[in-house]
């Protein structure tokens, strides 16, 4: 009995030793990937950045199983799917959705890509929701149900703003790309719940996205749908208060949801060809800038697709 008390307390010391070194250097190289990720924003080689985040994704997740309870690790993974998801993925579906039907006569690229950014989203959404729920249980539950949400989001504070903006951005753009599902539409107000309780803790975190996401969401719906114009406006005039008038995706949110809504064609095709046409600059911001400017044209070669 002594021998196998021994035994079992010398397999519990080397699983403590072997698993707690690994621990610390899985969130070792937590800090340094969360301190670093600023290289991939700054960094307006939209070729090379595309490339680089499945495999860094691949990465993290592979760190998470040795360190499943780390919810900052969680939260980068959610980070990553859902800068891909939007900068990348998304990007090459709107191309597909606006080119000419001739290079795509079945839709199948449509429907490849379609799955694709899916995909990516709810990998971001399931992250976040982990991440939420290793700080403060309940998330699960409370966002399956519309009557459990804002309790939930009472009890969060200014700690657990990034899993939850990462939630809300990745829950956001997979109800946009899936409007003609009753499931999806149904989640937007769990989306847009969650923005608004961003701008409860910190309005200006990454760039005021919050605000981004409900410049979207009340410019792109028509009034009977929860549209608003004017409130559109204001959460634009707020990103651009925060992050800057170089703030680019600011102004194609706003032309692509804002003034085509309104149908001002000549204000649209203005306001995406500046966009076109500015000059890249080393800053935090650069990768989304670079973005948007992909975005307007092809944007801009649609533009009749986006006007009666």
């Amino acid at each position: 009995m002594l021998l196998k008390r021994f035994l079992l307390a010398a397999v519990v010391t080397l699983i403590v030793v072997a698993c707690s070194p690994k621990t610390m250097i899985v969130n070792q190289m937590t800090e340094m990937v969360d301190d670093g990720i600023t290289a991939y924003e700054r960094d307006s080689d939209l070729d090379l950045v595309e490339k680089s985040i499945p495999a860094n994704i691949k990465l993290l997740e592979t760190m998470l199983v040795n360190s499943p309870s780390n919810d900052r690790l969680a939260t980068l993974i959610a980070r990553l799917c859902g800068s891909y998801g939007f900068g990348f993925v998304e990007t090459r579906l709107e191309k597909a959705l606006y080119q000419a039907t001739a290079k795509n006569p079945d839709g199948s690229e449509i429907q490849s890509l379609k799955g694709q950014v899916n995909r990516i989203f709810e990998k971001g959404m399931r992250y976040a929701l982990d991440a939420l729920e290793q700080r403060e249980p309940g998330a699960r539950a409370a966002f399956s149900k519309v009557t459990s949400i804002e309790p939930y989001l009472a009890r969060l504070d200014n700690a657990d703003v990034a899993p939850l903006f990462w939630y809300g951005f990745n829950l956001g753009a997979w109800v946009n790309r899936n409007l003609d599902s009753i499931r999806a539409v149904s989640r937007a107000h769990v989306a847009r719940k969650v923005m608004e309780r961003i701008l409860d803790l910190d309005p200006a975190h990454h760039n005021g996205g919050a605000h981004l996401y409900l410049l979207a969401y009340f410019g792109s719906r028509p009034p009977m749908m929860g549209g608003n114009q004017a409130k559109a406006r204001e959460h634009y005039i707020e990103v651009k208060r925060i992050a800057g008038d170089d703030y680019l995706l600011a102004e194609l949110f706003y032309a692509r949801f804002c003034l085509q809504q309104q149908q001002e064609r000549d204000a649209f095709e203005a306001t995406l060809q500046r966009i076109v046409d500015h000059s890249p600059a080393d800053n935090n911001i650069a990768l989304y800038n670079a973005i948007a400017a992909r975005r307007a044209g092809i944007y801009l070669e649609a533009v009749d697709s986006f006007f009666e």
